[in-house]
Parts: C-alpha cells; structure tokens; sequence
C-alpha cells in the first residue's frame, strides 16, 4: 500500500485499495503461470500470450541489418517472453539478462526451461560482452528488464512517479554502444492467463540520441504503462527504496 502511495497520492484509501486486492491475485497468478512454463506446449502459449505487431521488430531488424535491445518492466507476465524467439526467423538471435543461481541444479532447469523456445540466456555482468562476441551475421534482439532499484549512489537518477530515484541505463548503454534500435515493450492483460504484446519503436539507432535521452522516455512510457493496469505491476519490489 505503501508504494501505491507514493505512485497514486490522487487516489483514495478505497480505490488504492482495490488495485492491491486485484493486484495480490494477479501475483498469485503470475506465481502459477511462471510454473506452468515449464509444462507449456507451443499452442498454449500461442493461445494465451499473443504478440500485435512481432513482425514489426523482426521485419525491421533484418531490413536494417542491426541488432535491437528492448526496454522492459516487471508488468505481468514477463516471464512469458520466453516464447518470442518462436517467432523470430533468418539470423535473429533472441538474448535475455539474467542473474545466475548459486543452485546449479535450479540453475540449469531454468535455463533449459527459459531457452526452449529459442532464447539464449546471458548472465547480466557481461551480457554486453557476450552480444559483442557474438557472430557477425547474427542480429541480436536483446530484452532486458530495467526497471528494478539499483543503488543509491548509481550514476544516474530521474522521476518516477514524481519520485527522484537511480535508474538502471543498461539498456540505452547496450543499444548505443552497438548502433542498435530501441524499442519499448508494452503488456496488456486481456484477461486471467491472456496477454496481448506490443513493441514500440523508440529509436532507429541509440547512438544517435543524447546521454540518458531513451532511459527517460522509458521511464515516462513505464509509469503509462503501469497507469493503463495499476493491478499488473510488481509493487512488491521496492522501487522507491533509494528516493
């Protein structure tokens, strides 16, 4: 309730209120449906997670011939992006960050489990340098959730909410240091198990835009996001830990 607070300050005690209700059973769900993608078939997953305008991104990054790194949030159901790379075609490579289990078993079924589909899973302290090593005739479509709480003395801050707080600026840093476009990922929750996918193209080629330029769009396009669907965001997650 606390973080509802400070996003929505408007809004009453009843109305924030109703948004935690249905938020804490879209957790429950997202918790159920992060276990049923490992048992998943490709159909169900077509049936359930649909993505508007795949074609767009994939069209675009082959006709452009450079790679594309895709700004996400911890929007409900994020872990479902694991079936984009069902889509993909010709020499597109899917990669998505992640943070290595100290499990190796645990490690290892997830991998499996997140690659499945045709993703590549890269560990997030040298992911720049695994897209860098990367064959030249590959083109990398990189996700990467970016809207978590870095430290309180992290190079860069900005609003969010209204709220001055650090920013992670990986993706921006990882598009314009390889002249990659940008693109911003937006969830819509049809309905309980459905979601309906749409990217947004922010910039043709990062390196050409200013020094933290798409990170703020991408802050301002996230709280629009979470804005359309209060209930379908993480407000779990201390975002504003480091105000």
């Amino acid at each position: 309730m606390d973080n509802l607070t400070i996003a929505f300050p408007e809004k009453s005690l009843k109305e924030k209120g109703k948004i935690s209700k249905v938020f804490f059973r879209n957790f429950s769900d997202f918790i159920v449906e992060s276990i049923k993608t490992f048992s998943m078939s490709a159909k169900s997953f077509e049936q359930r997670y649909k993505f508007e305008n795949i074609e767009e991104i994939r069209d675009y990054v082959l006709k452009s011939n450079r790679g594309a790194v895709i700004y996400a949030s911890h929007q409900f159901n994020w872990e479902w992006m694991i079936y984009v790379g069902r889509y993909l075609k010709g020499n597109i490579q899917a990669f998505i960050s992640y943070t290595p289990l100290s499990n190796k078993l645990l490690d290892k079924l997830i991998r499996r489990n997140r690659e499945r589909f045709g993703l590549e899973l890269a560990p997030a302290r040298s992911f720049i340098k695994t897209l860098q090593q990367i064959d030249k005739g590959t083109l990398p479509i990189s996700g990467l959730i970016s809207d978590q709480s870095p430290k309180a003395n992290y190079k860069f801050r900005t609003p969010f909410f209204g709220v001055d707080v650090p920013v992670y600026t990986g993706p921006e840093t990882i598009a314009a240091k390889l002249g990659q476009s940008y693109w911003f990922l937006w969830v819509n929750k049809v309905k309980r198990g459905h979601y309906l996918i749409k990217f947004e193209l922010i910039s043709p080629d990062a390196s050409t835009n200013t020094e933290n330029e798409l990170t703020k769009i991408s802050v301002r396009k996230t709280e629009e996001l979470i804005r359309s669907q209060p209930e379908n965001y993480l407000w779990t997650h201390k975002r504003w830990k480091h105000a």
